[in-house]
């Protein structure tokens, strides 16, 4: 039997844009198109004034003929499977809503009169599955983004036909006129046509999945000749743990699957993404650990900005931005060549993709510039609005204190007042532990330091630090490991908040991230730790908390993510018993305890030995069996 898969939907859901990337996943099918391809009387009504013959010149009955002889010709020409671009019911919704607008009838009444006569155009019986797509299942939703999404303006009447369309697809879902139904909402083009092939291999239709999505950003590079997109790909790569990968390449193996010889000149622009998203998806499923990838180079405006609307807002494009002369002078080609490569780019719209980058790059400065605006485009994506301030119970005598602290450090510039360490997480302890507070700002001029005082102690003679960055640098991740711990706490769940702005939004830094930070400051902190631990008259409280933070990193490293020294401390004890660090609580030398009983200092500084020694530990544990070539005695 002679089967139609048809693709349905209010305007500016994707029908055709879906339909045309399905068609390349169905077997032997024959995409039909839309039904103005099959009867020439179309061309010559779109001569006139389109608009005017479908709602006011033409009778509904000269409407109902031209809509369903065209759709009659089309079924017959569509062969054992075929894909339509709207369907029966969607043009039978489609007439309904412009007999309900042209002659002032309700949307039922309309649906009911259209149904009946263009069962007189009824074509050869064959089996029809239609699928819907939808912006919303509510029609006035329905109807607002279709109107929202058009590029021309709205008129009254162009609005009310929406409408009384999205009023017409909802009564037919609620008379099951549609197999199946996918709502779009705001997602991105993959993740809708993923769900339509799934909804068709639902109701058997051979349709070739999509490969598994494993993507989690992909960057775009694109600029002229010269730009720096290399220099960009490169740092994404090694510094950023993006798979670096060229837009020729991947064409070049979807071009090889499908039997294309020239891509470009075979597939158009659209095709061209569609055909890229595959072969990045592939690439990706053969490749796990490559979840995040840089594409160079982008040099096609509409395939740029297609790919675009494939992967929403997982894909970034970049654009590179020189002057001329500055990319002359970079260039090792002569000044004719690069001319030739420079005019190529702009005859495919090169140039003009910096108008839909999400970022565009000067490059004109220093390498250490470009090293900064990269990594503050691959942060910033993961802004997050920060929850509302937790409770974060302050000791009372220290109340008064950094109630005065937050009211010196709050003008209209600062984004946030917080305190950090054993303050937020309720392990502080009195002559024991610092008051480590952290200011966020706007900007940092050296004068607001000057000026802006704060006490240097706390009632007890506690130490108070107070570190300062701006709100840029919060968000780009530019500050030292504990502060984007801290930061990533604050994100998490307010932990520690003395005051926010209401507009703040904070990087949400994943664990990895936050991991891989703590672990590059580790080396800094063993070395620190070998100073005090070697000096002859130990500082017991700096040596303890450098121990702690050791065990933090390395549990860090492990998946344990704790900040209470105690619980770090047993945690530690527990997951690494082969270390053997005898560490006490931290409640047995606060104070001056430690001070009373020698004990204490001893266990503190073997503590330090032991895991001093456990560190060097790390690293490979193999050597290997090969001789080692002999060389002349020197003895």
């Amino acid at each position: 039997m002679r089967i139609a898969v048809t693709l349905n939907g209010a305007d500016n859901v994707g029908k055709t844009t879906n339909a045309r990337w399905l068609a390349s996943a169905l077997p032997d099918v024959a995409f039909t198109e839309t039904i103005d391809r099959w009867d020439r009387r179309w061309a010559e009504v779109s001569q006139r004034d389109f608009g005017q013959w479908w709602f006011v010149d033409s009778t509904t009955d000269e409407h109902i003929d031209l809509v369903f002889s065209s759709h009659a010709a089309r079924c017959a020409g569509g062969g054992p499977l075929a894909l339509e671009d709207r369907g029966w019911p969607m043009l039978v919704a489609t007439c309904a809503a412009t007999a309900a607008v042209k002659d002032g009838i309700s949307t039922a009444e309309a649906l009911a009169q259209v149904e009946v006569k263009a069962r007189r155009y009824f074509p050869t019986p064959r089996r029809e599955l239609h699928l819907l797509l939808r912006h919303s299942s509510q029609p006035a939703a329905e109807a607002h983004h279709a109107v929202a999404r058009d590029p021309a303006p709205a008129t009254e009447r162009y609005a009310e036909y929406q409408w009384r369309l999205a009023e017409a697809i909802d009564l037919q879902v609620d008379g099951g006129e549609y197999q199946a139904m996918v709502v779009r909402g705001d997602r991105p083009l993959l993740d809708v046509q993923r769900e339509i092939r799934e909804a068709l291999t639902q109701l058997d239709v051979p349709v070739v999945p999509l490969p598994p999505d494993r993507i989690e950003h992909l960057w775009v590079l694109a600029g002229m000749s010269e730009s720096g997109k290399s220099t960009v790909g490169e740092l994404l790569r090694t510094e950023h743990t993006a798979t670096r990968l060229k837009i020729g390449y991947l064409m070049q193996l979807g071009a090889d699957r499908r039997g294309a010889s020239d891509p470009y000149r075979e597939w158009d622009e659209v095709t061209q993404a569609q055909i890229l998203s595959e072969e990045i998806l592939r690439f990706a499923a053969l490749n796990p650990s490559s979840h995040r990838m840089s594409l160079e180079s982008a040099h096609r405006l509409e395939a740029t900005a297609h790919l675009h609307r494939i992967w929403g807002e997982r894909c970034e494009i970049l654009y590179l931005d020189i002057p001329h002369r500055l990319r002359s002078l970079r260039a090792t080609e002569h000044t004719e060549s690069l001319a030739t490569r420079d005019a190529i780019k702009r005859s495919r719209g090169g140039d003009r993709i910096a108008s839909i980058a999400d970022t565009v790059i000067d490059n004109s400065r220093s390498l250490a510039t470009l090293k900064s605006a990269v990594t503050e485009v691959v942060h910033r994506r993961s802004a997050a609005t920060v929850p509302p301030q937790a409770e974060t119970p302050i000791p009372e005598a220290l109340q008064p204190l950094l109630a005065d602290c937050v009211a010196r450090l709050t003008d209209s510039e600062t984004a946030l007042v917080a305190a950090t360490g054993s303050l937020a997480h309720q392990g502080w302890l009195p002559g024991w532990s610092d008051i480590d507070l952290l200011v966020v700002r706007d900007t940092l001029p050296l004068d607001w330091l000057q000026v802006t005082r704060i006490p240097h102690s706390g009632p007890a003679g506690e130490k108070i630090a107070l570190s300062s960055f701006t709100t840029r640098e919060v968000r780009t991740g530019s500050v030292p490991p504990r502060v984007l711990h801290a930061m990533r706490q604050i994100a998490h769940d307010g932990r520690g908040l003395l005051y926010r702005r209401n507009d703040l939004t904070l990087n949400a830094f994943d664990a990895p991230i936050d991991d891989r930070a703590s672990r590059s400051e580790l080396p800094l902190v063993v070395m620190v730790l070998r100073r005090l631990a070697a000096n002859p008259a130990l500082d017991v409280r700096a040596v303890y908390k450098h121990v702690v933070l050791i065990m933090k990193i390395i549990l860090r490293a492990d998946g344990v993510d704790l900040d209470a020294s105690e619980e770090v401390r047993l945690a530690f004890t527990t997951s690494h018993p082969g270390a053997e660090v005898d560490l006490p609580a931290v409640t047995e030398v606060s104070g001056d305890r430690w001070r009373q009983d020698e004990t204490l200092s001893h266990r503190v500084r073997e503590a330090a030995t032991r895991i001093l020694a456990y560190y060097d530990t790390f690293g490979c544990a193999a050597t290997s069996d090969t001789p080692k070539p002999e060389g002349p005695d020197l003895r």
